[in-house]
């Protein structure tokens, strides 16, 4: 048994000024985040995101729900004219249960919003030949796919408004989108008969309007207008003068079109499961191909898509400063958890630094580390890094680099010491990348944006004492935990009024656990950008879900690049 004496603060440690690197609070937010995110990282990548693909979220995936509710919301204000809001809830409720079960219905392997409640009830009709279209597609919301997913995004491409009665409306674009639809269905027994005013619908009536209502009728003849409408709208052709996140959100999908044109042409394969790692990190931040050969092939940018390239490099970073964070947060929570009275940090720094922790950092670096400054020296930093040495590291530690942070993430990290050094070299690989950087537009775009959110360059500034050779792991270690976890996650916490909702809390200084919690990786929206192109006829999945560009979506690009 191995015994430890308390860690206490050192000279050293009273050196770092550590308030002036991180978030100023200036006022109360409060923030409607949700999710397990305890460190609040999610934030900044969805700053980028939202930026870059404004209008499509995680949760938005199928290209015909931008047209099915505006339809909804057209169709019940022309046929019901509801002067209360429940009776507008629930005619919107029949129509949003028709959708998905003539989806579903059709094609059974479509995953509509709502599958679980419409297969249930579709399971039953199928017996009694008449179905109940009177549902919830989501219990927790009352609007459903609507409510809970497409409102916003409809708010942010202008299709919708809210009237004075908060009844959600379809603007000029969004009615245009709505006929569009309609004249799809119109001819269907489910508008003839009106059997939108029903809470049931016979099997027969919605075996003859299902090809007609679902999410994938795009592909057929008389959807074309519809098609072309969306496709117009997701790039902003529909726009005379379109918005910078518009043009953005054009060059987002435009510039996917091209990195996967670019992979068929090479004929590497690229697979829509596997979208992040395909297109997303090897390309935005290392400038390859995602190929099984050992030497990778180089990817070159095109010069329109220079600026995109480089904020989707900047969410990439901030992926990669999320697993480090979220790394140290899983030891953390793993040594702490062990104690039901839970640690003091000094304590708990002491049982992260014992001889597996400088062991894995060895093997990890072939080198001996016994302090911070011999991370630094041994990546070539013996000061804070000037622009030519962190250039030099992005090109050196390349995506096959066992030091690269594509590398260093695939590390196991069971055990809490694993963690905390896959961490510690993310931490650095990055720092050393990045301190240089200050003309990078992307960086500088984040930089402008962040505010007093926890990103790459409020936290980086901190490694800049760890050139001290007095400062020691657990100093470090210290100042991380303290600061970038414990008071961070506190932070959070409070700002969404969950405090009863909480992966730690502090008593009497000691740390204690409340729940688990493992490093994850935030969504880049392509998988639902891809998704919503193969709606559109821009993308072809074969069975293997492997992806091309089709001959429309070809013609498209050649479009879009002669003009951007």
């Amino acid at each position: 048994m191995k015994f430890f004496t308390k860690l206490r603060p050192t000279k050293n440690m009273e050196k770092i000024d550590i308030k002036k690197y991180l978030p100023k609070w200036t006022k109360r937010v409060f923030t409607d985040m949700g999710g397990r995110d305890p460190l609040g990282l999610s934030r900044v990548s969805f700053i980028i995101t939202d930026y870059l693909l404004t209008g499509i979220i995680t949760q938005t995936d199928r290209a015909r729900y931008y047209s099915f509710y505006c339809w909804a919301l057209w169709h019940i204000a022309r046929e019901e004219h509801p002067q209360k809001y429940q009776k507008f809830v629930d005619a919107f409720r029949r129509r949003e249960a028709t959708m998905a079960l003539a989806t579903v219905s059709n094609n059974p392997g479509t995953s509509p919003v709502g599958i679980t409640a419409a297969r249930a009830y579709l399971d039953k009709g199928l017996q009694t030949k008449e179905i109940n279209c009177n549902f919830r597609v989501l219990p927790s919301n009352a609007l459903g796919g609507y409510g809970q997913y497409y409102a916003g995004s409809l708010n942010q491409l202008g299709l919708i408004y809210k009237a004075d009665d908060g009844i959600d409306n379809a603007n000029e674009y969004g009615e245009a989108l709505a006929k569009a639809f309609h004249s799809v269905i119109e001819k269907t027994p489910y508008i003839k008969k009106r059997l939108y005013i029903n809470d049931h619908i016979s099997l027969k009536d919605l075996d003859a309007s299902k090809q007609y209502l679902t999410l994938d009728a795009l592909n057929i003849s008389s959807a074309s207008e519809e098609r072309l409408m969306l496709k117009d709208l997701f790039f902003g052709f529909n726009d005379k003068f379109p918005s910078e996140r518009t043009l953005m959100r054009r060059k987002s999908l435009s510039h996917i079109l091209y990195m996967i044109s670019e992979y068929n042409e090479k004929r590497i394969p690229v697979n829509k499961d596997s979208l992040d790692w395909d297109l997303v990190f090897p390309i935005y931040y290392y400038d390859v191909f995602s190929t099984i050969k050992k030497v990778p092939i180089e990817y070159k940018t095109p010069e329109q898509y220079s600026l995109n390239k480089s904020l989707w490099k900047q969410f990439c970073l901030q992926q990669f400063i999320t697993q480090a964070l979220e790394s140290l947060m899983y030891c953390v929570l793993e040594i702490i958890g062990s104690e039901s009275a839970g640690l003091r940090i000094d304590d708990l720094i002491l049982q992260i630094l014992q001889h597996e922790f400088y062991s894995i950092l060895k093997e990890a670096t072939q080198k001996s580390c016994k302090k911070p400054i011999d991370l630094l020296t041994h990546l070539g930093i013996n000061d804070v890094p000037p622009e030519k040495t962190s250039l030099r590291l992005q090109k050196e530690l390349s995506f096959i680099h066992p030091l690269s942070e594509a590398q260093i993430i695939h590390m196991d990290f069971k055990t809490p010491q694993a963690a905390a050094v896959r961490a510690m070299l993310i931490l650095f690989v990055t720092y050393g990348k990045w301190r240089g950087l200050k003309h990078d537009v992307g960086f500088n775009y984040v930089a402008a944006h962040a505010n007093n959110e926890l990103w790459a360059g409020t936290l980086l500034q901190v490694l800049d004492k760890c050139l001290d050779s007095k400062i020691s792991w657990d100093i470090v270690l210290h100042i991380l935990i303290e600061h970038f976890i414990v008071n961070q996650h506190d932070r959070i916490m409070y700002e969404k009024r969950r405090l009863d909702s909480c992966w730690i809390h502090k008593i009497e200084e000691r740390i204690i656990k409340e729940q688990d919690y493992a490093p994850r990786w935030r969504s880049s929206r392509h998988y639902n950008a891809v998704s919503i192109m193969s709606d559109l006829g821009l993308i072809d999945i074969d069975h293997k879900n492997n992806i091309s560009v089709s001959n429309e979506g070809q013609q498209l690009l050649k479009r879009i690049m002669r003009n951007v």
